[in-house]
């Protein structure tokens, strides 16, 4: 008999584990309650364009492990996970091709009080008004680490976006290749922008943030109501000069080409530029290696 996820989902107890047998699923399911849903082998959640591939909404903890998620599209926010409501952890989880055109967080949108926190992830191809990649809005919080965010496009934050009293940290990522169309595009790879009494909160730390061309500018903070923008020993690229700081500008090096077009050559000037022990023996890559000493700045450790 083929496995029914959503019965699974409805019939496991909070915080149980719900292993998912390898496979494609047509997926617009809700997760109410604490869980931990574990894919056994390549697992495809697909959302055929019918609604967000998942919301969360419950008052615990949500665990999602080696999932891909494609194919959800929503008239609402979050077309790839809508997180409403609780926290969510995600591991090893490709989030691609996912749509939120009237709103946004086309792969992920964290809302309300919610928190994220996103390890080794891979947000790619998905669409959005804003924050194609992750929207963060109202007094929701994420943490994005070693995760890939790439090919993305919006209107506003082609890859990360953060609203009214956001708080978004991405540490060891590579944002690249992201978009923002329309009239009065912002923030290529990350926009951020309050209101009269919320400021969003952004820290971008030892990313790689890159675009092959001249573009709108790459991070933006809207000037009537901006929010607090900490950039520190990130690479960006070489005109992008005026963010300053102790940032890196130049051309990433990327191999460009093949399954993996985001992997850095020996002679990428992030190779080594990490600090000082800012990552530890269990720290890894987006696929899951090593990191190393002194370690590499985003996404890939070249190895």
């Amino acid at each position: 008999m083929p496995f029914d996820l959503a019965q699974a989902i409805r019939d496991a107890a909070p915080g149980a584990v719900v292993n998912v047998p390898a496979g494609a699923y047509a997926a617009n399911l809700l997760i109410d309650k604490p869980l931990r849903l574990i894919g056994m082998g390549k697992v495809v959640l697909d959302g055929q364009k019918h609604g967000s591939v998942l919301r969360v909404r419950t008052g615990g903890v949500v665990k999602l492990a080696g999932l891909m998620l494609v194919g959800g599209r929503t008239g609402l926010a979050g077309g790839g996970v809508a997180l409403e409501a609780g926290e969510l952890e995600m591991l090893s989880c490709t989030l691609r091709f996912n749509e939120a055109p009237a709103w946004g967080g086309g792969g992920l949108c964290v809302r309300g009080s919610a928190k994220a926190r996103v390890t080794q992830c891979r947000f790619e191809g998905n669409l959005g008004r804003q924050g194609a990649g992750v929207l963060v809005d109202e007094a929701g919080q994420a943490v994005l680490r070693d995760c890939l965010v790439a090919q993305n496009a919006a209107f506003e934050g082609g890859g990360v976006c953060a609203k009214e009293g956001a708080a978004v940290e991405l540490f060891g990522c590579t944002l690249a290749d992201n978009k923002v169309l329309g009239d009065a595009p912002r923030g290529g790879a990350v926009a951020l922008g309050g209101t009269m009494t919320r400021a969003p909160k952004v820290t971008l730390s030892h990313c790689i943030v890159a675009e092959r061309t001249r573009g709108a500018s790459l991070v933006a903070n809207v000037e009537a109501w901006p929010g607090s923008l900490a950039l520190t020993h990130n690479l960006f690229p070489e005109w992008c000069q005026a963010l300053g700081g102790d940032n890196r500008f130049g051309e990433p090096l990327f191999v460009g080409e093949g399954s993996e077009p985001y992997f850095l050559t020996r002679e990428s000037p992030a190779v080594g530029a990490a600090q000082p022990q800012a990552y530890g023996a269990e720290d890894r890559d987006v696929l899951g290696r090593a990191r190393g000493q002194p370690g590499d700045l985003g996404a890939f450790a070249f190895l």
